[in-house]
């Protein structure tokens, strides 16, 4: 009876370990240089040749996005996630930062495409990410903007324009990107704006409705 136990324990272990390996197989942690010298950390997820590079909102990191890149993973996307400078374990502190250093925030999405080195790449950033999307939006297939506001520490995007199709996703109780996501789009000639009533701010906004629009827009433009 004992070997019998200890048979099937074993085989529950190998279980166990083989499906976290599984689980973990499509994704690493990766070390990523900007154009300007900045070391940033990413999680990328291995899949088709289609690319998405995932900002993160202000004071948050790579973490705020980890289900919403598993399941753009599962549908076949390879996927960078990163963690803005000033933030998670990337090089420098946000807390310092000059206007000018959030602008070059540009420079992590332009580093997380070209990791990505494919031709059909969509950039999807929430509140601050957002504005950085839109400034980087013309070097990308499309672009999705959750909560942009007119200006977010510097980032202007007052007179933002953008040839590709952008996506903008705003909550009528985040009243400033409420109301600014509507001039926004004016600027935007090949733009969607949705505005929910009660989803509050950037990556709050993705509950299963939230989701399904991104991927119907992805599957669309991309």
């Amino acid at each position: 009876m004992k070997i019998i136990k200890t048979l099937l324990l074993t085989i529950i272990l190998l279980v166990i370990i083989g499906c976290t390996v599984q689980e973990g197989d499509n994704m690493k942690t990766i070390n990523l240089k900007t154009k300007d010298n900045v070391n940033l950390v990413a999680d990328y997820y291995k899949g088709n040749d289609k690319g998405i590079v995932l900002l993160h909102m202000l004071g948050k990191n790579k973490e705020s996005w980890f289900n919403f890149s598993k399941e753009l993973n599962e549908k076949g996307y390879s996927v960078i996630v990163l963690d803005l400078r000033g933030h998670g374990k990337s090089e420098l502190n946000y807390k310092d930062f000059s206007e000018k250093d959030f602008n070059n925030m540009i420079y992590d999405a332009k580093a997380g495409k070209e990791y990505l080195g494919l031709n059909k790449v969509a950039v999807i950033g929430a509140s601050i990410g957002a504005n950085t999307a839109l400034k980087v939006a013309d070097e990308f297939s499309t672009g999705v903007l959750l909560s942009p506001g007119l200006n977010f520490r510097g980032i202007d995007i007052t007179n933002a324009k953008s040839s590709k199709p952008i996506l903008i996703v705003a909550s009528e109780d985040d009243k400033y990107s409420a109301d600014t996501s509507k001039e926004i789009k004016n600027n935007l000639k090949n733009s969607k704006l949705e505005v929910y009533k009660n989803k509050g701010h950037g990556t709050n906004m993705l509950d299963e409705e939230t989701k399904e629009l991104i991927f119907g827009w992805l599957d669309e433009n991309l």
